[in-house]
């Protein structure tokens, strides 16, 4: 029997529903809207492969796939496109009225998102934008003079007082919608699977609930274990989330709700961070000696002769994940030790981390270059990392090594053979 929300075919015109990082129908903001335009419903994905993360690539195609066949469950075609030039072409050759996308957060992708305004306007199309990246809309919080929050404290203040007051709603109207698959339309295609890469975690909707139940069976000592890379006891949500593979508003209902607090935190953050993007232009930063740029190669392919920091940045590349303690740690050495600017430690991750969230990654990168204290290297990596099971993971020239040697091999230089690895730091560490 149909639902009251299904929407028929024979309508001459189409909303156009643009997944971006909301690959997923559960609490998806412009699905829903979608459903309210009453027109029957198509999708678009556009595959952004301009930072050439073939990690980040693989777990959006996967993601993409599956949000297909569950589409196609409730007569929905998804549609693969490579630009948006082929959005505007799909929408004004299908009759679309409304296309409608979760909104952006930086510079770079406002000004895309209004040049494609201005396409679609000339086909009479109108755009429009709805939150689903984060738990709460980046004008929610905004102070009474209209600025948004740049202290982290007050903001998680604001953010906490608004949850407890006004939660997100939780919204269903979709769940039930069905339509005839449109018959008047070109079959979609299915983008290639993968180039040769498999993400370490498999993307979509059913992965990231899965991963989900996983963390909070050891949820109760993620307080002792979170900052021990080799435990491996965070939650892994960071990709999905940033793929919109599950709704933030869901995970802060689900982390508050299981007294997570120190877990909900970094959700806060993150929204911290996309609220505050809009807040810097994306211009070349000034921070770093330019003079530098010679010690980046030797970070990037961890030879730098600082163990916990080359194992690492040859984790990053190999999986296209690394630990929130080592991403802070390899920032901090980049900025404050090697002197480099943060653009283009920035630009490092944003090729190779498969979470990349170009907002996220500008802030935590920002964050790094502006803290005015930062940790002794040696003293870092003993704590995070006390018997090396982490460095001699990722690097088995020093896999022989005891844990009183393995974090400074150059202290027991002429003693030890490193088989090839950097007898001495790059910086001179003592």
């Amino acid at each position: 029997m149909p639902s009251e929300h299904a929407a028929t075919v024979a309508h001459a015109m189409y909303t156009l529903v643009w997944f971006r990082q909301n690959l997923r129908i559960r609490d998806n903001a412009a699905l829903c809207a979608a459903v309210a335009e009453g027109s029957p419903i198509i999708g678009i994905w556009i595959e952004d492969t301009e930072t050439g993360n073939l990690h980040r690539t693989a777990f959006y195609r996967q993601s993409a796939a599956e949000l297909a066949q569950v589409l196609a469950g409730h007569g929905i075609p998804l549609y693969t496109a490579a630009s948006s030039s082929e959005l505007v072409r799909l929408a004004a050759g299908s009759s679309v009225r409304t296309v409608i996308a979760d909104a952006s957060c930086t510079f770079a992708e406002k000004l895309a998102d209004n040049a494609l305004w201005h396409e679609l306007d000339k086909h009479g199309i109108r755009l429009t934008f709805v939150n689903d990246r984060s738990v709460f809309d980046q004008t929610d919080l905004t102070p009474d003079n209209g600025t948004a929050h740049t202290d982290f404290n007050r903001y998680r203040k604001a953010w906490c007082d608004r949850f407890s007051k006004h939660p997100p709603a939780d919204s269903d109207i979709f769940a039930t919608y069905r339509q005839p698959f449109p018959e008047n339309l070109s079959a979609p295609q299915t983008a290639a699977l993968s180039d040769g890469i498999f993400p370490i975690r498999r993307g979509g909707s059913s992965a990231a609930w899965k991963q989900w139940q996983t963390f909070l069976k050891q949820a109760d000592f993620y307080d002792v274990l979170k900052d021990f890379p080799s435990r491996k006891h965070t939650s892994l949500m960071s990709a999905y989330l940033n793929a919109g593979c599950l709704s933030p508003r869901l995970l802060a209902r689900e982390g508050i709700g299981y007294r997570l607090d120190s877990w909900t935190d970094n959700l806060i953050r993150r929204d911290f961070f996309l609220q505050l993007a809009l807040q810097h232009a994306d211009d070349a930063p000034s921070d770093g000696n330019p003079e530098n740029t010679r010690y980046l190669s030797l970070w990037q392919q961890g030879q730098t002769g600082i163990p916990i920091i080359d194992a690492s940045m040859r984790c990053l590349y190999k999986t296209g994940g690394l630990h929130p303690v080592l991403r802070r740690l390899c920032a901090d050495f980049l900025c404050h030790t090697l002197r480099v600017p943060r653009h283009e430690g920035e630009a490092w991750f944003a090729r190779l981390l498969t979470d990349f969230d170009a907002a996220i990654n500008q802030g935590n990168w920002r964050l790094a270059a502006s803290r005015h204290t930062y940790p002794d290297i040696a003293a870092a990596a003993h704590k995070t990392d006390p018997d090396g099971t982490f460095v001699r993971r990722h690097i088995p020239e020093l896999a022989h090594l005891p844990a009183a040697v393995i974090h400074t091999p150059w202290r027991a230089a002429g003693s030890i053979d490193t088989h090839g690895y950097p007898a001495h730091p790059v910086a001179g560490i003592p």
